[in-house]
């Protein structure tokens, strides 16, 4: 019992860390419902919900196996599941275009000679659903929690990551433009569609889309989404991922204890009051605790959502704790390429440390 314990607690240090901060937290201050923001933890739970679903139903695998019947050669074959990628993270969040294409990637490339350029691959495919992932509020958690929390108007917030997330395009389309055009070899393999299945989470995706946007009350819209969800495929809420909603839960106690420190308001509060410093400081943090939580903690300090937004998610670039999607991609990696870990490491760091100094430089002069 002790030894699952402690690989538990071991196999997700985000949620570990976050839980025991949260217990200090309350303990030296004081524990309060009203400290947890329910309409991001029931739009993350829902949304979780109708994404399994989409997974389920074959969507992106089926893309995947279309994009390869099309590839000529491996330079081909990269930018269209990259472009897969980024486009489907916009709607599925980052995480699902990683859990879904990466493997397909791996699997279809893992006997191909041209290494460098199969590792180059699936670093920028999970850069793209990073970089994808940020034009919508719904795209990335860390997304839907500042436009929730700053109320954001929808054309505000697309004006803001649509810049961004355009630089982040033509900067992926322009590195894989040097890579060779090795020829393909590769036989596709038939993919079960479910038509009926992707008509129904697609439905119920639109309504967690209406109840983000508040058109819907999301409680109701939460409520329907997990009645229909239960007695059409009740397995799918065994997929959710529960421990990233109680890290939520867990940084949104710790932020309302420490708002209520003013000695350590006074302290932060200083850094994040104007915008390229606001800016810095989010990507910066991000490389440290991970973008979801530096948006938790950064966002009540200061009133400039633009560079906070613009700061978390240029974060997700850097580090490989910089991102939750990051962290998947490298666990991907490391079980699907064990002898190739420290290959994909080196080029990892050195691809999203460019796109990091590149597109924040950029996004600061324009800010």
């Amino acid at each position: 019992m002790k030894t699952r314990l402690i690989v538990f607690f071991r196999n997700d240090l985000l949620f570990t860390l976050s839980l025991i901060l949260a217990i200090v937290t309350c303990l030296t201050g004081r524990f309060r419902w009203s400290f947890i923001d329910y309409k991001v933890i029931f739009s993350l739970f829902g949304l979780m919900l109708v994404i399994n679903g989409l997974e389920h139903a074959g969507l992106l695998h089926t893309l995947g196996q279309k994009i390869l019947q099309k590839s000529q050669h491996l330079r081909t074959l990269i930018r269209s599941i990259v472009l897969l990628s980024f486009f489907s993270s916009m709607l599925l969040t980052n995480d699902v275009a990683i859990l879904t294409l990466l493997p397909i990637y791996l699997t279809l490339t893992r006997t191909m000679k041209n290494r460098n350029s199969v590792i180059l691959g699936a670093v920028y495919l999970t850069a793209a659903a990073n970089m994808g992932s940020s034009l919508f509020p719904f795209g990335n958690p860390q997304n839907l929690f500042l436009f929730s929390y700053y109320e954001i108007p929808l054309s505000r917030f697309l004006t803001t990551t649509g810049l961004f997330v355009g630089l982040s395009l033509l900067a992926l389309m322009l590195l894989i433009q040097l890579l060779p055009t090795t020829p393909l070899q590769i036989e596709a393999e038939p993919m079960d569609f479910k038509k009926k299945d992707t008509l129904v989470y697609g439905g119920l995706l639109l309504l967690m889309i209406l109840g983000i946007f508040s058109v819907l009350p999301m409680i109701a819209v939460v409520g329907l989404t997990a009645v229909v969800i239960f007695f059409y495929n009740k397995q799918l809420f065994q997929k959710v991922d529960y421990l990233l909603l109680l890290t939520f839960v867990c940084f949104f106690l710790i932020v309302g204890n420490i708002q209520a420190q003013t000695i350590i308001i006074d302290a932060i509060q200083p850094y994040f009051q104007e915008a390229h410093q606001a800016l810095l400081g989010s990507i910066l943090l991000s490389q440290f605790i991970s973008n979801v939580p530096a948006a938790i903690l950064i966002a009540p300090f200061t009133t400039l959502e633009k560079a906070v937004l613009l700061g978390v998610n240029l974060g997700g670039l850097g580090t490989l704790i910089a991102s939750l999607a990051n962290l998947i991609a490298y666990k991907l990696i490391k079980q699907a390429l064990p002898h190739e870990t420290k290959q994909y490491q080196k080029r990892f760091y050195l691809i999203n440390f460019g796109l990091l100094l590149t597109l924040a430089t950029v996004v600061y002069f324009l800010l």
